[in-house]
């Protein structure tokens, strides 16, 4: 049996949870940004790829294609349409098991019928000869009456219709069935949710002595807004304050010119600034509980495999 109480181990759950804080800078529905203090890198990343590959969404899983006439080949037009980002809510079927079929517990369709423009040869021809297929033209098509009735008032469908897939010319023609299923980002990119899931560390800048007056004014203008501020103390004189460190988003080489006014810039151990941008597949605020539930729920696997381990 395995004495994990010998083990060196500094990492205390009680200091943990004093330190752990979450500051949310911006929430809605396309961007969350937040701060996130106490944790080490491994979490934050782990935070990070959960995010981008462990979090599911429906996306274009199989292209049957009847026609496709166009100058795009059938493997690159099934890839495109795969890529198109689709508004569904994942919980609403059931994963569909490798070898199995399409039904309506796991999956729905849509529909993608387009042809070029018909031309008169008789007459000369002005402008574009060409016809746009756009993701707006992928149309649902439920499979039964009941399908059709649960759906009605929010059916799927893509994230924007004006989502180019093709260009047909004359005489040319795309048909084809799209079947929808819900998957992960580790399994194909299609099915990340999110177009921008990263974290940087906070600057933690220092002004050890006052810079007042003119030096203030250029070190406010030296940094992005909001970084540094300029306070008027009772005798009226301009005086540099910290306001955001999170705003310093450029090369610190910007405030190197201020060291001999004892500006320093130095990076924070453990506070992380976070920046989750949604496809719109699923809406950002819902991926941001979606991974921390994911998260949980690692957690606790890892917390059984540890258990079991130490009981044998």
């Amino acid at each position: 049996m395995l004495d994990f109480a010998a083990a060196d181990d500094p990492w205390k759950l009680e200091e943990f949870k004093g330190k752990l804080s979450i500051t949310i800078r911006e929430f809605g529905a396309e961007l969350v940004e937040f701060e996130m203090r106490g944790i080490d890198p491994p979490l934050a990343n782990a935070f990070r790829r959960i995010l981008i590959a462990e979090v599911p969404v429906v996306a274009i899983s199989q292209a049957v294609i009847y026609q496709n006439t166009s100058v795009i080949h059938d493997e690159n037009l099934a890839h495109r349409l795969g890529l198109v980002p689709i508004v569904y809510d994942p919980d609403k079927l059931a994963w569909r098991v490798e070898e199995t079929n399409f039904d309506e517990t796991n999956s729905f369709e849509f529909q993608l019928n387009k042809v070029g423009p018909q031309m008169d040869k008789n007459k000369p021809q002005k402008g574009s000869t060409r016809t746009t297929v756009y993701s707006g033209d992928l149309i649902w098509q439920p499979r039964s009456v009941e399908e059709k009735t649960k759906y009605q008032d929010n059916p799927p469908r893509p994230v924007a219709d004006d989502i180019i897939i093709a260009k047909l010319g004359p005489g040319q023609e795309i048909d084809v069935l799209c079947k929808c299923e819900k998957g992960m980002g580790k399994e194909h990119a299609k099915y990340s949710p999110v177009c921008n899931a990263t974290y940087r560390l906070v600057p933690v800048i220092t002004l050890s002595k006052p810079v007042v007056g003119a030096d203030a004014v250029k070190l406010q203008k030296a940094c992005p807004d909001g970084v540094i501020l300029i306070d008027k103390g009772s005798d009226g004189q301009k005086r540099a304050v910290v306001g955001d460190p999170c705003k310093l988003n450029v090369h610190r080489e910007c405030l190197e010119p201020f060291e001999p006014l004892g500006v320093t810039v130095e990076t924070a151990k453990d506070h992380y600034l976070f920046h989750i941008e949604s496809t719109g597949s699923v809406s950002a605020e819902t991926l941001f509980t979606k991974a921390i539930a994911r998260l949980k729920e690692k957690c606790a696997v890892a917390r059984g495999l540890v258990t079991d381990s130490a009981g044998r």
